[in-house]
């Protein structure tokens, strides 16, 4: 196994940029330097067109407003190609390669609730199906488009806040094309004991699913993410979430991404904390051919926290790619991130996770590590841990590691009398526990330990 690690600084500027290429067999890698960001052209006349036909109408005037600046935006940075630096181990062309159809009609049955008790809400193909009214008072959970018809100015503050001046082209598109999705509101003060539950089904055509979550001053509030597919999965899901938490908020925030195997999953979640807020977030990757998953988080009070997790299960020639930024904007903020994957057959993940400390951002501490399991020679992962530290006073650390299953244990195990295939999923499942024991649910972990084995013995 061999590795390349290079690292670059500057007098003004203490940074370090790892980056890691491993399989069981591989060669050393070199990287070049930073590029100014390009696009893929190709195809552009074809969205530019459904731009045309399909930009959803209605809504007030500003919404109509971020629709056409978004569609601009991106009709001027095209999809992202691999020589864009936070992309060049992705490659969008099976994205670029068809256009899917908007409005696909779906008649796929929705299964149990993962979570008995929930709040929940069922979305097929991007079109709500079914809500609840059992909310306590001081939440609204309701479809992003009955939200805009029922109180069309309330979420003019808060939509549209990642996108706007960035060069992130897909949450653009999905502001453009997006016509539903949920927004969770909760007053402040409020404590939602039974966790909420949204449902994304797909398995046809493409959705663009835009969800806000508003948590106010000490509010508590769980929400879980769930998209699966059913059939073959030849189907785009390009998917934005915003989450902002006032002081003292407490959100925990788990998503579970299931999609059909040969489904292209794209993202993004960006969050903003203020004093004192919290932020848990756990990402469960285990479906679809094409995913990439990315966060960009802004420590935007003293004392805000967030501790971002995830676990990737890739096999075939599944590709997996999770990418994060943090931000520690101002003084004593804390953040963690702990990813960790397995990987078989020619599957291929990336992680890319950036910290940020700007000037007046003393006294912070931002902890990350990311770890793979490589059980198969054709397996690899691309590795890219970095830090940006601009201030004196901090703690921060990061790391990567790959390797295959511990041959010493599994020979321990075997000659206890215990068979291969357990022993090397027991090795499997010690390998990642750690990460999981980090969900802050006990019913969610329990759901998700039991998905990570279903995986296992496949």
């Amino acid at each position: 196994m061999c590795m390349s690690w290079p690292m670059a600084g500057s007098p003004a500027l203490a940074a370090r940029n790892w980056r890691g290429s491993w399989r069981k067999k591989a060669t050393p890698s070199s990287f070049p330097e930073r590029r100014r960001p390009r696009t893929m052209r190709l195809g552009m006349e074809a969205y530019q067109a459904q731009f045309a036909d399909h930009l959803p109408e209605g809504g007030p005037p500003w919404l109509a407003d971020l629709r056409q600046a978004a569609a601009a935006r991106f009709s001027s940075q095209g999809l992202p190609d691999r020589k864009i630096e936070a992309w060049r181990y992705t490659n969008l062309k099976p994205v670029q390669a068809q256009l899917f159809a908007l409005d696909a009609a779906s008649a796929i049955e929705a299964p149990p609730a993962l979570l008995t008790g929930s709040h929940r809400l069922v979305f097929r193909n991007g079109v709500l199906q079914s809500d609840t009214n059992d909310l306590p008072n001081g939440v609204r959970l309701a479809g992003m488009a009955q939200t805009m018809s029922e109180s069309p100015n309330s979420l003019a503050d808060h939509m549209g806040q990642i996108d706007a001046g960035q060069d992130l082209p897909l949450p653009a598109l999905n502001q453009a094309l997006s016509r539903d999705g949920y927004v969770l509101s909760i007053d402040p003060g409020v404590i939602v004991d039974r966790p909420t539950e949204v449902l994304f089904l797909s398995d046809a055509g493409t959705c663009y699913p835009r969800n806000l979550v508003l948590a106010g001053a000490g509010s508590r509030a769980t929400v879980v993410e769930h998209y699966l597919g059913r059939g073959d999965g030849d189907y785009f899901v390009n998917a934005v979430t915003e989450v902002h938490g006032a002081a003292d908020a407490n959100l925990r925030r788990y998503k579970i991404q299931q999609d059909a195997v040969g489904a292209s999953h794209v993202a993004t979640l960006a969050g903003q904390l203020e004093n004192d807020a919290r932020f848990e977030n756990f990402d469960l990757n285990l479906g679809g051919q094409l995913v990439r998953s990315e966060i960009h988080m802004a420590l935007a009070g003293q004392g805000a926290e967030a501790d971002l997790n995830g676990v990737y299960l890739l096999r075939g020639k599944q590709h997996c790619d999770n990418a994060i930024e943090m931000d520690h904007v101002v003084r004593t903020t804390n953040s963690h991130q702990d990813y960790r994957g397995i990987l078989d057959d020619r599957a291929h993940a990336v992680f890319q996770g950036k910290i940020t400390v700007r000037p007046d951002a003393q006294g912070i501490e931002g902890h990350q590590l990311n770890k793979t399991l490589l059980l198969s020679d054709g397996a690899e992962i691309d590795a890219k841990p970095e830090l940006q530290i601009l201030a004196d006073d901090v703690k921060c650390s990061h790391g990567a590691t790959a390797g295959e299953l511990d041959e010493s244990g599994l020979f321990y195990l075997r000659s206890r009398g215990i068979p291969e295939d357990v022993a090397r999923q027991l090795l499997m499942t010690a390998f990642i526990a750690e990460t999981l024991d980090r969900i802050g649910h006990d019913d969610l972990r329990a759901v998700m330990e039991q998905l990570v084995g279903d995986w296992m013995v496949a």
